[in-house]
């Protein structure tokens, strides 16, 4: 138990994974910034229950919104101290966000389309950028050292 609480730690607290810039590049701070406003107001939507007119989060229960806001919640976090797998998930679900105004476009015009799909387009263009890349892409370890940076 207190084995996974110092891995939880170092998973939320450490930055320097390998000899990089002490903070994140400006584009990911404004990605993590975005990612907390909209996840926390998701959050905040379930819990005083207002509904949602979001496509996915318009289908599930409070408690289900709740946690897609702390998805959102998490995927901040973890883009801030650079994880290569929170950076692949975030691809993967702007591009789903981009499939559905597709399926949108289709079904319901052009307007629910741009509506459906502008935040995924805008995500995945800051996602793609080379900065962006660059700090959640993956590190080599040096020998005896964690993926965290401990030794």
């Amino acid at each position: 138990m207190i084995q996974g609480l110092a891995q939880l730690r170092r998973l939320w607290f450490n930055t320097a994974v390998t000899a990089r810039p002490a903070a994140p590049p400006p584009l990911v701070t404004v990605l993590a910034i975005l990612l907390y406003i909209g996840g926390g107001l998701v959050i905040a939507y379930a819990v005083i229950d207002m509904g949602s007119v979001g496509a996915v989060t318009g289908v599930l229960p409070a408690w289900g919104q709740a946690l897609y806001g702390a998805l959102y919640v998490a995927l901040a976090r973890a883009l801030q101290i650079g994880s290569r797998r929170a950076w692949l998930i975030s691809v993967v679900l702007c591009w789903a966000g981009l499939a559905l105004a597709g399926v949108y476009l289709v079904a319901q015009g052009l307007q629910a389309a741009i509506a459906q799909g502008i935040w995924a387009a805008v995500y995945l263009t800051l996602l793609t950028r080379s900065s962006v890349r660059e700090w959640c892409a993956a590190r080599p370890t040096a020998p005896g050292e964690t993926p965290t940076g401990d030794a």
